[in-house]
């Protein structure tokens, strides 16, 4: 079946500076930008070479994330929404605008995200109105979810989001489809988190950045 080229992928970013404040025991706040910059570049790197895909969007009022937007092709959406849910809806609602039928949501803390898990996510959804969720490895949430239409459920991100979107899903009378990926399925929020990434042998920025700055042997060290 050939690929929808209507899709466009969305990647919600808060700000970069000072993100990832559950690390803040392992990390100072200038490891956590860069820590954030790296897992930016990783994401948009792969939505770059992913297959079925019309583009990729940024939705951030950071500054330093549109550069980063800019660097990969990314187009970019202004954030002016009060909260991730808020955001992601507005910025739906601007890609339906331009003929997308459908938006991938993908979250910028995915370092381990790749292409093909990616092309996978678009392969495996079912025909519109569908809703095509991949579940974080450890915590409930959904790291990527294709909606296609954009909005088709309210958006429920926030603790236990897997579950409240696929239920949502389910009760609006959707195609729903669950799919694991091990890329996509890590979500960087706990030091845990980083030694599993770390254990991971994929090559990626945010890995090369955490070898190179010396975290990596800190982590192993105070293990």
């Amino acid at each position: 079946m050939p690929l929808s080229p209507n899709i466009w992928a969305l990647v919600p970013v808060k700000r970069l500076t000072g993100a990832k404040k559950r690390l803040a025991d392992v990390l100072s706040e200038d490891e956590r930008t860069a820590l954030s910059h790296a897992m930016l570049e990783d994401v948009l790197s792969a939505l770059r070479s992913a297959n079925g895909l019309a583009g990729t969007a940024v939705v951030t009022a950071d500054e330093e994330a549109v550069a980063v937007a800019r660097q990969y092709g990314a187009a970019t959406i202004a954030d002016r929404a009060s909260g991730l849910n808020e955001a992601l809806t507005e910025a739906s609602n601007v890609l339906a605008t331009y003929a997308a039928k459908g938006v991938l949501i993908v979250h910028a803390d995915l370092p381990l995200a790749s292409s093909s898990e990616i092309t996978a996510v678009v392969e495996h959804a079912g025909p519109a109105p569908s809703a095509t969720l991949v579940p974080a490895r450890a915590d409930g949430g959904s790291n990527a979810m294709l909606l296609k239409p954009p909005n088709t459920i309210e958006l429920a991100y926030g603790e236990g989001s897997f579950a409240k979107h696929r239920t949502a899903a389910h009760q609006a009378g959707l195609d729903v489809r669950a799919l694991d990926s091990a890329g996509l399925g890590l979500d960087i929020d706990r030091p845990e988190d980083l030694e599993a990434l770390l254990a991971d042998p994929t090559p990626c920025k945010t890995r090369d950045y955490l070898l190179a700055s010396g975290i990596a042997d800190r982590l192993k060290r105070s293990a």
